[in-house]
């Protein structure tokens, strides 16, 4: 027997997503944050987050932006940090970079409309109440980097001040 369409589920992430959907985004993208404090991720991110998993961690490394690594990319982040605090010029960085990210974190899975509940003690760090953000894949395309509109738009007005010198270093130094 089929169901009414009115109530029916939405299809989960993995059910979403198509061969090829794989694709990290490479710009930034606008997200927003909601009075309840959902942070709604973009459908491209959300794809491609979802064919890294279902269930993520969200934290701050650095109470300025927010990461959602998929849980093997965190645990791997925790692996790294703890073997960094094994070296003495290292030790008490790591030590306090891993208690901030488990202290500010919490695992998360988004809804069926891409959002994902942000932990009140990291909305509260951060000073996040509803907000236009923007985001962007992590380094190794493994975790979601969110930052918020004034963080964005401080660095945009950072690369404005000679974006024709510093593109000509670059290029100078190998920029094709």
């Amino acid at each position: 027997m089929a169901r009414h369409p009115r109530f029916s589920r939405k299809p989960t992430l993995s059910e979403q997503l198509q061969p090829g959907d794989a694709v990290a985004p490479l710009g930034y993208h606008v997200c927003s944050v909601d009075a309840k404090g959902r942070l709604k991720i973009p459908a491209a991110f959300l794809r491609y987050m979802g064919a890294l998993g279902s269930q993520f961690f969200l934290t701050s490394s650095d109470e300025l932006d927010i990461q959602i690594y998929s849980r093997e990319a965190f645990v791997k982040q925790c692996a790294f940090l703890e073997q960094l605090a094994l070296d003495a010029d290292y030790q008490d960085d790591a030590e306090d970079t891993l208690f901030r990210m488990k202290d500010l974190g919490d695992d998360v899975s988004p809804d069926t409309d891409g959002r994902v509940h942000l932990p009140q003690i990291l909305r509260q760090r951060l000073g996040i109440t509803e907000l236009p953000a923007s985001c962007q894949m992590g380094k190794d395309r493994d975790h979601l980097v969110v930052m918020t509109a004034t963080r964005y738009e401080a660095m945009r007005e950072k690369g404005r001040a000679k974006p024709a010198d510093s593109a000509k270093r670059m290029r100078l130094a190998g920029l094709r």
